[in-house]
Order: structure tokens, then sequence, then C-alpha cells
């Protein structure tokens, strides 16, 4: 799957303060800001879902993102900011203490890891986050300021997986940077144990290069468009 060009979302933008926890627990992912919600410029852009996505218990949706040359060139040295938002709809029930059956059907995201494939990526996200044995000695391509487990986690306590909105972030140097990571939707069980029950979602990812004078937009856009046409062919990546 592909994400298209952002045309109107509203991105809460993170922050890191000394009281990382308090402030996270206070504020949460920060305070909104209308315009970076509704434009793109030069050095920022906003990869969107396309359309409205339904996924199931069980499912898992895979979106490459492709990073073009320009960017990821030895010769240059500059920080991008990565960030990465998933929103789902879900239905509460009250009587249930457990975070996890609170919701009919609840979802999380992963990203690939260092020299894994979309196939092995998938394979492993279908196997309950089971990480097959080429795929062990992978290192996390990004490290996270949330994170999903307590060893990729810069700020202590705090998960992004809980709740119905879900964002990380993260700064690194556009040398590490690869051709090309995977992220992964997965559905999990809740109290509603009716297999044909779907959520709707949206994932948004976007890039920004923290120097403002460096031109990340169209160098990015041009990659997805790629990926797109290559996609049309790669029909086992989507839902199972």
């Amino acid at each position: 799957m592909v994400l298209d060009i952002l045309k109107g979302c509203l991105i809460i933008r993170g922050t890191v303060e000394p009281e990382k926890y308090n402030v996270i627990r206070q504020i949460g992912y920060g305070i909104p800001d209308v315009e970076r919600a509704i434009s793109n410029t030069p050095n920022r852009i906003t990869l969107i879902t396309q359309g409205k996505k339904l996924i199931k218990a069980g499912e898992v949706d895979i979106y490459q993102v492709k990073l073009p040359d320009s960017l990821r060139s030895p010769g240059e040295e500059f920080e991008i900011l990565l960030e990465i938002t998933l929103s789902y709809k879900a239905q509460p029930r009250r009587t249930r203490r457990n975070r996890r059956k609170y919701l009919s059907t609840w979802l999380d995201w992963d990203c690939s890891k260092t020299g894994e494939d979309s196939k092995h990526f998938l394979g492993r996200m279908l196997a309950n986050h089971k990480i097959p044995e080429d795929a062990e000695k992978g290192d996390e391509l990004f490290t996270w300021t949330l994170g999903k487990e307590k060893r990729y986690r810069s700020i202590k306590n705090v998960s992004r997986s809980i709740g119905t909105i879900q964002k990380d972030w993260a700064v690194v140097k556009s040398y590490n940077l690869r051709e090309a990571f995977c992220i992964a939707v997965v559905g999990h069980e809740g109290w509603n144990n009716d297999p044909f029950a779907e959520v709707p979602y949206s994932l948004v990812v976007s890039f920004e290069a923290i120097q403002a004078d460096i031109p990340i937009y169209t160098s990015i856009v041009e990659a997805q468009i790629e990926t797109e046409v290559q996609t049309e062919t790669e029909i086992e990546i989507q839902s199972l």
C-alpha cells in the first residue's frame, strides 16, 4: 500500500521537555497547530492513507515509504524529524478493566527492522510479533521517543500503544536513512468476538528537515509516485 500526500488533517505535534513523563501525562502529544494541519512546506511533507481504511482483528496492513537517493546521500549531514500517527475508532465497554478488552477491537503500529524486507516484516506481524530467525539480528531503524517496548523507549513508563491515537517521533541523521521502510497497522481482538467487525483508521507519516532551508518535499513526492506504480503488482502485501 502507498500513502497519499496530505490534503487536510489534524496533526498534533509532539514535545520533549526535561520532565518528559509529566509533560506527556499533562498535555499528551502537544498543542494542535492549524498551519501544519492544513499545509506542507518545502522542508516538510506529510503522507496520509488514501480513502477510508478498515481493518479486522487478526489482519495486517503494510505500507511502504520510499526515500529518494538525494535525501540519503553520504555526503549530506542534516537532521530529519520523522513522526508517525495512527488514529482509529472503536467501541468502548465500560465494564472491562483490562485496557485491551476495553475496546471492541484495538490497533497498534510497528516499523520494519534494518535489512528486513516487506515479506518478512508481514510474516513477523502476522505471527504475533514473533521475530523470524532471519530478522533477529536486525536493528531498529529509528530511536523512538515513546516506543512499544521498554528497551526502545526514551521516556520511561510511557508506551505509544495505549489509546486510539498513537503517535511517536524520532530524529534521524539523513545519511542513516534507508531506501525504504515499512509500517504495519495490526488489528487485535478486544471484547468484540465478531470475526467480521471492522475498525476505521488513518495513518499519517511526516518528514521534516529541521534546517528549514533543506528542501525535501518534491523529492519524497516523486519517490512515493514510483512506489505506487510498483505496488500494483504486489497485492500479497496488503491485508491477509
